[in-house]
Order: structure tokens, then sequence, then C-alpha cells
């Protein structure tokens, strides 16, 4: 066999695994640079890895002191403090917090947000040893 046809067989074979490469998706801003990526608040303004996550609108529980770990991956988790210390909020009035987001999407030119948001409280709540629940995610509103 020439030298000739075994270069240009593995330039071939070369240029097909590139190719095929390109098109795997992606989903992490890691693999799109230029991508970054937020959460949106109620209110749309996007931050990232907010320090303080509002729960509810007007004087209602609220997520604060968060620390982000894998921010822009697949999967980011924080550690941070619930707080309810509203007139009309239960106690306990301060637990320990952990917050998960997931599932990036793009909303846009060079933005995605995470699309899947779970916090978990620790300490007993009405009988109960650990509280998990759902925040709104997604991409602003437009």
């Amino acid at each position: 066999m020439s030298t000739f046809r075994v270069r240009a067989g593995a330039l071939l074979v070369i240029t097909m695994l590139g190719a095929a490469l390109l098109a795997l998706p992606s989903s992490t801003a890691s693999a799109n640079p230029g991508t970054k990526t937020v959460y949106f608040t109620m209110t749309g303004t996007p931050q990232v890895q907010p320090k303080r996550i509002f729960l509810t609108a007007n004087a209602g529980p609220y997520l604060k002191k968060l620390t982000w770990s894998g921010w822009g991956s697949d999967m980011a988790m924080a550690e941070g403090v619930y707080i309810s210390d509203c007139a009309s909020c239960s106690p306990p009035e301060r637990r320990k917090a952990t917050v998960m987001f997931s599932r990036p999407i793009s909303c846009g030119k060079h933005v995605q947000a995470y699309s899947k948001g779970v916090v978990t409280v620790s300490k007993p709540d009405q009988g109960r040893h650990q509280r998990t629940f759902r925040i709104h995610m997604g991409c602003a509103p437009e």
C-alpha cells in the first residue's frame, strides 16, 4: 500500500472523528466559550452566583449567604441560610439550606439559565426532618 493511501485514510478518519465531536450536543458554558450562565430573579434580573434569592415577593422567606460550586456546569450547588423572619412566616426563622440548580437551557445568544432549582432546608419542620421545595427557574419573561 502506498504512503499516500495510508496518509489519506488517516486524514479521512481524523476528519470524520472531528466532525462527530463537533456534532455532539453541549449544554454547559464551559463547552460553549463566551456563554454566560445566569439565574433570573422574579423581576427578570440576571444574576451570576446569587448571594441572596427571594422566594416570594414582598417580605416573604429568602435565602442568603449562598456560596456556590460548579456554577456554569450542568449542576451547581450552594450552601447558605434560609430566613423566614416576616410577621406572617412560620418558625423557625433560620435554617441551613442547600440549593441545587440543574438542567441549563439557552436563553438567547451567549446566555443560559438553569431550568430546575431545588432547595432543601434543615431542622424539623412540623414533624419532618427536612423540607425540600422547588423554586421558579428558567429564562426571563419577554
